[in-house]
């Protein structure tokens, strides 16, 4: 299971950076119609969540069409979470049941930015972020493929692509440290440094402890500090703001329901 949690974050983080240097996708938002309606704001954007727990697999369908459906309060919990992502404007969000398995290196790279209760989850949990930039990333000039593609490097291809899938499943290979070589992967993290998370930090354990003033400082420096405003910073602010004036309330013990509105 830990491969698996571990494998995901590295998945999910290789996506968003695969989506922001696409030269196809850039191509696209530079369609005049698309220009028209959303100007410098088109841009395909992914958001993902990850959360663990059990699950009953079912086909739904007819005769003519079926799909694997999957039930359970552990998918909705899933949803929430992914739907969370745009109050706290992040693209990747982990709740604490797979913080728990992944490995010291991948969860270093973790922020824990709040900690809620789920409809259909019995615990309070504890959601992290993957702090990525995508926006820092330079997109690709697209290049003709240097070879006439037929059935041979078909399978040559798929050949490289199983190599590399039991490469990255062995035990012994640390998933942080593709991370770590991935130079997409460091200039996406370049903002988010080391005075930025222990302010960050300081804050959140004072909104948790129900400090909010002192909460409220650190967070807004940490609102700021990027270049672009920190989504959970802004997130906690208004959470604390509407309608609180940023003084917790006496039933206050760090926890809030998802649902509420910030």
């Amino acid at each position: 299971e830990r491969k698996m949690a571990d494998l995901s974050v590295l998945a999910f983080s290789s996506i968003v950076g695969a989506v922001a240097r696409s030269s196809v996708l850039a191509g696209y938002r530079q369609h005049p119609g698309l220009q028209q309606r959303l100007r410098d704001k088109c841009r395909v954007d992914l958001s993902f969540a990850l959360h663990r727990g059990w699950a009953i697999e079912g086909a739904v369908g007819s005769d003519f069409k079926i799909d694997a459906s999957y039930i359970s309060p552990n998918v909705s919990v899933a949803s929430s979470i992914e739907h969370a992502t745009r109050k706290y404007g992040v693209r990747i969000l982990v709740s604490q049941t797979v913080v728990e398995l992944c490995s010291k290196e991948i969860v270093n790279k973790l922020r824990i930015i709040d900690k809620v209760t789920i409809k259909g989850s019995l615990v309070p949990l504890e959601l992290s972020c993957l702090d990525l930039d995508f926006k820092r990333v330079q997109v690709e000039e697209s290049a003709d493929l240097p070879i006439v593609w037929n059935s041979r490097y078909r399978f040559k291809s798929r050949h490289a692509i199983e190599v590399r899938k039991h490469h990255l499943w062995n035990d012994t290979f640390s998933k942080a440290h593709v991370m770590k070589k991935d130079p997409h992967f460091q200039e996406m993290r370049t903002h988010y440094t080391v005075p930025f998370l222990q302010n960050f930090n300081m804050g959140y354990q004072n909104y948790s402890q129900g400090e909010w003033q002192v909460a409220r400082n650190l967070l807004t420096k940490t609102h700021g500090m990027l270049s672009e405003k920190d989504g959970p910073s802004g997130a906690l602010l208004r959470f604390m703001e509407t309608p609180y004036q940023f003084k917790a309330p006496e039933w206050w013990r760090g926890v809030h329901a998802l649902e509420d509105e910030f």
